[in-house]
């Protein structure tokens, strides 16, 4: 029970540290008012204790009878959200090869243009195709700890495309980032369809994009018109969560992903299409 309590407390005071790095002028406003603050520490507790028993349950047989063990702990339409994490729309890419044998690129939301389209004739046009794929990856990510603490959200596509662009400049400005990617794609790839397998790939990927800042990032453009309470929970909640899953394996974590990853339809084409984009670049 103490080490229960020591990861649930530091996760408390990591979230609210994690605020006051990356939102220090809404931190300052937090620490304003103490009725908000208790409210945004409660919210903190209760995701990291969550967090802590969940990784009990799941401690052994995480991938199997998920939906029922998660019942035991959390209400249905938590569950739901957490089942429709990686079917939020963003944005497709779609690879095309014409008859003279070159390949296109379209970029779609809800059926219509969401970025303009054009020819992968150069390992420049490749390179950024592979920039906004993998940026859409991440923010895929993202959205899918977001509902798996209970964040519902439903971006606009100006939002997306701005979250987009900023993920792209922090992609093209971190190598480790760009790594932390390519060994997100391996690691997928190894898998051959194992859910479990596949949902440590995507935890380790939100593992290594907190580590590098980017997951705050996205965060904070995906949220941007929030109100600065929603921000402060959503934040508090979504960083709680993440001190509380690397202090305990990221057992409870994994095996949400793991309850809907074998469904991720879209989400597995867009890694398909990062690979496909590294074999048209071999063949120029």
């Amino acid at each position: 029970m103490e080490t229960e309590n020591k990861i649930v407390t530091e996760a408390v005071e990591g979230a609210l540290e994690q605020i006051e790095k990356n939102s220090p002028e809404e931190f300052s406003k937090l620490n304003a008012d103490p009725k908000l603050k208790d409210s945004i520490i409660k919210a903190a507790r209760e995701t990291a204790t969550e967090q802590v028993k969940l990784a009990q349950e799941f401690a052994s047989r995480p991938d199997q009878d998920i939906r029922n063990r998660l019942a035991k702990y959390l209400p249905e339409d938590r569950i739901k959200l957490i089942e429709g994490a990686l079917s939020i729309p963003t944005f497709r890419v779609e690879i095309t090869k014409k008859e003279d044998g070159k390949h296109g690129v379209q970029f779609t939301r809800d059926g219509a243009e969401f970025l303009p389209g054009q020819q992968l004739t150069t390992v420049a046009d490749i390179e950024s195709t592979s920039f906004i794929q993998m940026a859409s990856i991440l923010v895929e990510a993202v959205l899918l700890v977001m509902q798996a603490v209970g964040i519902k959200i439903s971006p606009s596509s100006s939002t997306i495309e701005e979250t987009v662009k900023d993920t792209v400049a922090a992609i093209k400005n971190s190598s480790k980032l760009q790594r932390a990617i390519a060994q997100f794609i391996d690691s997928w790839e190894k898998a051959g369809g194992n859910a479990l397998s596949e949902s440590k790939a995507i935890f380790y990927l939100i593992k290594e994009s907190n580590a590098g800042g980017i997951l705050w990032t996205i965060i904070k453009e995906l949220c941007k018109n929030m109100t600065l309470q929603e921000w402060l929970k959503t934040s508090a909640k979504v960083a709680a969560m993440i001190i509380a899953a690397l202090a305990t394996g990221g057992t409870a974590l994994i095996a949400k992903i793991a309850l809907i990853v074998w469904s991720a339809v879209d989400f597995a084409r867009k890694i398909a299409n990062l690979v496909q984009l590294e074999e048209i670049k071999k063949s120029l």
